[in-house]
């Protein structure tokens, strides 16, 4: 099986098991971020956040950015304040709404929100294309890819974890659903389907960082509740709270899912040199990047 295939099987088989969830539990029609909207939003100031600053040392006062997926604005706000223009792609009201609001906030005017799928999308070529922890759902990825490279005229960067955040609730699934759980890819897999592509990336790697304990078990819950769609005093929930006796530990800073490994992130990043030449795609500016092809 190709590295594409398999990526698509993963995806698609987590997609489907996630849908079917959800239409059982009665929130097929609920938009899923807007539960999850805090967890994206953050101060665009802030100097504490190891992600935001390397990213930071990849842009300057002149560099325009297109960042997909943007959500809330996590990194396009703090990245605005040091760029000529960032423009964010994104889809999800629940998202958008937050990110122009936390824009106007902190006085960032050099900000543009494209309320599209990327796939539709009409965006103009920029310096810097960034995609942050988009991609584990995404199960056509070579396109997805390949649009993002045809708008960057010096750098892709894509921040990617090795096991996606959601993964550490994988434990609860069982208990709860009665079927183990179908997680989508991560970086590893990532790096497979770009070199399949011919794109040929640097790999830098965070240091590992364990995952924040719930500050109460009332607060485990309730996050439990919502990542896992799981109703208040129904039946699951019953299920949920037995496999919380059974899974958290409880330590000085509050509770932990047992055997959690630290998260791994890693940033993936390449020139358009580095993939459009190799089959000849045509650069951000138009012609080709490699022109003795």
């Amino acid at each position: 099986m190709t590295a594409l295939k398999h990526w698509q099987q993963r995806v698609a088989e987590h997609t489907a098991q996630w849908q079917q969830t959800r239409i059982a539990q009665g929130v097929a029609e609920h938009d899923s971020w807007e539960p999850l909207t805090a967890s994206f939003t953050a101060d665009p100031r802030r100097t504490d956040d190891p992600e935001v600053n390397r990213l930071l040392q990849e842009v300057q006062t002149t560099t325009t950015l297109l960042d997909v997926g943007g959500g809330a604005g996590r990194f396009a706000l703090p990245l605005a304040l040091r760029c000529q223009h960032v423009t964010v792609v994104e889809p999800a009201a629940s998202m958008g709404e937050p990110l122009q609001r936390l824009a106007a906030e902190a006085g960032i005017a050099n900000l543009t929100l494209i309320a599209d799928r990327w796939e539709e999308a009409v965006v103009e070529p920029v310096d810097v294309v960034l995609s942050a922890h988009v991609i584990y759902t995404i199960a056509d990825i070579e396109p997805f890819v390949r649009k993002l490279l045809r708008h960057a005229r010096t750098r892709v960067l894509m921040p990617t974890h090795m096991r996606p955040p959601m993964s550490r609730f994988d434990p609860f699934w069982p208990w709860i659903y009665g079927t183990e759980k179908k997680s989508p890819p991560g970086a590893a897999e990532f790096m497979q389907v770009l070199w399949e592509m011919d794109i040929y990336p640097q790999l830098e790697m965070f240091p590992p960082v364990p995952f924040r304990a719930f500050r109460s078990w009332e607060r485990a819950l309730e996050t439990l509740r919502q990542r896992l769609f799981v109703a208040p005093d129904s039946a699951a929930d019953a299920r949920l709270q037995q496999a919380m006796q059974a899974l958290l530990v409880e330590t000085p800073e509050g509770y932990v899912i047992k055997g959690a490994k630290p998260g791994r992130l890693a940033l993936i990043a390449w020139q358009p040199e580095q993939g459009a030449c190799a089959r000849g795609w045509p650069a951000a500016s138009g012609p080709l990047c490699c022109p003795s092809l």
